[in-house]
């Protein structure tokens, strides 16, 4: 496990997660401009959620199209 510190909005977060996934998840809050070592504004928070969540949809329509075509 390790702890991944950020800061939104003046208030300090910390969150563990697993290795590989806290690896993940560091690159893609620097790629998309959430610094660690300073506050964020939380709109970057946000819009950097529905971003994850849009990846997240796309992929989910995917696999059932997928599953679809398997099927047939």
């Amino acid at each position: 496990m390790k702890k991944i510190i950020f800061t939104v909005g003046g208030r300090r977060f910390e969150v563990e997660l697993d290795d590989n996934f806290a690896q993940y998840v560091s690159q893609d809050l620097s790629v998309n401009n959430i610094a660690l070592d300073r506050n964020n504004d939380a709109t970057k928070l946000l819009q950097l959620y529905l971003k994850a969540l849009k990846k997240n949809h796309d992929m989910d329509e995917q696999i059932k199209t997928f599953m679809v075509e398997k099927l047939q």
